[in-house]
């Protein structure tokens, strides 16, 4: 195989970057959205000794729950580094995002070494080179799969996606899906995660699977900070289509939660992670996952009364879909198949006085 070198100006430093195999980069399936930015940057920045003299900044705009570059100059180049992540396998890497754009944008993707000092190696790019890629509109979503024999497991990584503008006018970015392969198929698929809050603060928490095979059971873990997390209980694989287990322990302060299965092999996969806050807390602001969903949509909400209500309306302010929430529930599954693809706006009424609304996306 031939190699060859990437060299990148990098500001301030002037040191070569490369990768040794070429990167072959194919459309990806699934891109399931993993950062929205509607609570918070969630540890993506813009980029310094990444980047080249001419970048301009990107800054998250809680408003909108967005990343946007608005510099207002013409000719400029914007970049965004992701925080680190470790791979699992080897070889392949899905990512995607939506974006918003000046007519003319191009981007590029490097997946980069997770230092911050030299040398910085780059492992994989969608340009294989200095090109960059056209953007054929102003607007929508990217979704791509990204394979280098340069990306080995248990490599520590960062994304680093660029747009590069001729014209004036913002850059958007949202709605990003990394995933970083952590090993084949496995013999479960998670298809919801929620949690119900009991009247005395208890909670119990419900998951539904489908194409159970060779699963042993489901293993339950909480965290105080979403990141380190510990087993609180355990539930046998019995071939249900759902399962849950209650927590009965009052909850004081705001937790996370994930559920991990077990096969009989060993491997093991997680459920998205839920946040649950203590019912004496501020109100949580509403979120929806996945990001871009399909048929079914979770909407995230602080604890419901009798009288809660969800709202789906077009973005013509047409109302599709209407839902009254189970009592005492923190999680609503919404079945939205029936819905053509596009954006709409989901709007939460807790049924006593307050009113949130978010945006949601259906493939």
């Amino acid at each position: 195989m031939k190699k060859f070198l990437l060299f990148v100006l990098l500001s301030g430093f002037g040191m070569a970057a490369f990768s040794q195999s070429p990167t072959t980069v194919t459309p990806g399936l699934n891109c399931i959205v993993s950062h929205n930015f509607n609570i918070s940057h969630e540890g993506f920045s813009s980029p310094s000794i990444y980047s080249d003299n001419n970048d301009v900044e990107f800054r998250w705009d809680a408003a909108t729950g967005t990343q946007i570059e608005s510099s207002g100059l013409g000719a400029r180049s914007a970049s965004l580094i992701s925080p680190v992540y470790q791979l699992g396998t080897s070889g392949r890497s899905t990512v995607g995002f939506r974006f918003e754009v000046p007519a003319g944008t191009q981007f590029r993707i490097r997946i980069i070494s997770a230092i911050t000092n030299s040398p910085l190696e780059i492992l994989a790019t969608t340009a294989n080179g200095p090109v960059y890629t056209p953007l054929t509109t102003t607007s929508g979503t990217i979704c791509l799969s990204i394979a280098d024999d340069d990306l080995t497991a248990g490599r520590l990584i960062r994304f680093e996606f660029t747009f590069r503008a001729i014209l004036p006018g913002n850059i958007v970015f949202d709605d990003v899906s990394i995933v970083v392969p952590t090993g084949g198929p496995l013999p479960v698929t998670f298809e919801g995660f929620v949690a119900r809050q009991n009247a005395d603060g208890s909670l119990k928490l419900l998951w539904n699977v489908s194409e159970e095979l060779n699963v042993e059971g489901y293993a339950v873990e909480s965290s105080t900070n979403g990141t380190n997390f510990k087993k609180v209980g355990y539930v046998t694989a019995t071939g249900k289509s759902v399962y849950s287990l209650e927590l009965p322990e009052k909850q004081v302060q705001t937790m996370y939660y994930r559920v991990k299965n077990i096969d009989v092999d060993g491997n093991s996969k997680y459920t998205t992670i839920i946040r649950v806050y203590n019912k004496e807390q501020t109100r949580l602001q509403i979120q929806v996952y996945p990001m871009p969903a399909r048929d079914i949509a979770t909407i995230q909400h602080s604890r419901t009364s009798a009288n809660a209500v969800i709202s789906v309306f077009s973005q013509q302010g047409k109302l599709m879909l209407q839902v009254h929430p189970v009592l005492n529930t923190l999680q609503t599954q919404l079945k939205i198949n029936a819905l053509a693809s596009g954006f709409y706006f989901v709007r939460f009424d807790d049924g006593s006085g307050t009113v949130q609304s978010i945006k949601m996306l259906k493939n």
